[in-house]
């Protein structure tokens, strides 16, 4: 869940402080060797944190903190955000990556990550404890639990998207857009190391978008693209079933459709956003903008990055929706 965007909407929590949850006294496991099977790792450190196998799981990138005492995920676990990393920079060439190491927090159980979360996100923690099965993304940072190894290691993946658009872009994406395109890299498999993410629409959410689609769910792309995940928190299950799967189909069409047409316009757009040039409005606006988005700003955006009127971007976007729903019957996938 990223602050605003997934799952429920939030105002940005103030930052994270260094040394959270410190617990003087409290027993912690001495520095492990990296396992060398995982060149991603650099260094295992202790977590002075409520509980004994806590630790520091840092990669070049990365500092994952940690209650689980599985040092394999955990190697597998900084792996993978290193090689979700190199994804993310495929939507955004061009955009360096900060030096600066960004954080994680990974519990072993869903009650650790809910006193993590009333402790330090304040009143927005209500909101947050009415994830069943996921994670979310404040500022830079984000919070989730171990569900399985696939299931969390898809929500790393996508949580680390909402984290890498926070610490690097400096105007805001559409809600809707930015979910969807965290919803692709939930499609990522340990076959061997590194991971193995697969971009292409084979995952559960296309079963999802069939059903929206057949149920008579979907919402029209003019409203979709204004929405931002607080919109549907109080919505019927299908319905909220059919945002999450309408923001992939979205995010998938841009990435995927017509061999990868549109694939360019979306870089430049997701390109702009980072160096704070994005379209809106007409005009291209320079402003860190990454706290606020105007909701009347995304239709003007598409139509100036995909070169195409609304409704022209919308017939193109159902006809892929309905290929991608009902091409994948007997395909299957993962997510978080």
């Amino acid at each position: 869940m990223k602050t605003q965007t997934r799952y429920f909407a939030a105002a940005p929590i103030l930052a994270l402080l260094a040394g959270l949850l410190s617990a003087a006294g409290c027993e912690s496991l001495p520095t492990r060797s990296p396992n060398p099977r995982y060149a991603s790792i650099v260094a295992v450190e202790p977590w002075s944190y409520p509980k004994s196998t806590a630790k520091v799981v840092r990669s070049k990138h990365y500092a994952i903190h940690t209650t689980i005492a599985d040092d394999d995920f955990l190697d597998k676990l900084g792996e993978l955000m290193e090689s979700a990393l190199a994804q993310y920079q495929q939507f955004t060439p061009g955009v360096k990556v900060s030096s600066a190491p960004m954080d994680c927090y990974v519990f072993q159980w869903r009650q650790e990550w809910a006193d993590f979360t009333a402790q330090k996100t304040g009143d927005d923690a209500a909101l947050y404890l009415q994830i069943n099965r996921g994670g979310y993304t404040v500022r830079d940072w984000y919070v989730a639990y171990f569900i399985g190894d696939a299931g969390t290691y898809a929500v790393a993946a996508h949580e680390g998207w909402h984290q890498y658009v926070a610490r690097h872009f400096k105007s805001r994406l559409p809600p809707f857009l930015e979910e969807g395109i965290a919803t692709m890299f939930e499609n990522v498999r340990f076959y061997r190391s590194p991971p193995v993410f697969d971009l292409s629409p084979r995952s559960h959410r296309a079963q999802k978008l069939r059903y929206a689609i057949e149920s008579k769910n979907l919402w029209p792309l003019q409203k979709l693209m204004t929405m931002h995940a607080g919109d549907v928190v109080a919505l019927p299950g299908a319905k909220i079933e059919a945002f999450y799967a309408q923001n992939w189909a979205f995010a998938e069409f841009l990435w995927d459709a017509e061999n990868g047409k549109y694939r360019p316009a979306l870089q430049r757009l997701l390109s702009d956003c980072a160096n704070g040039t994005v379209y809106t409005d007409g005009k291209s606006v320079r402003r860190r903008i990454i706290e606020t988005w105007n909701p009347e700003s995304v239709r003007p955006m598409l139509e100036h990055y995909l070169e195409m009127d609304l409704p022209a971007i919308e017939q193109a976007y159902l006809t892929y929706c309905r290929k991608i729903a009902y091409a994948s019957r007997s395909s299957a996938g993962i997510g978080g």
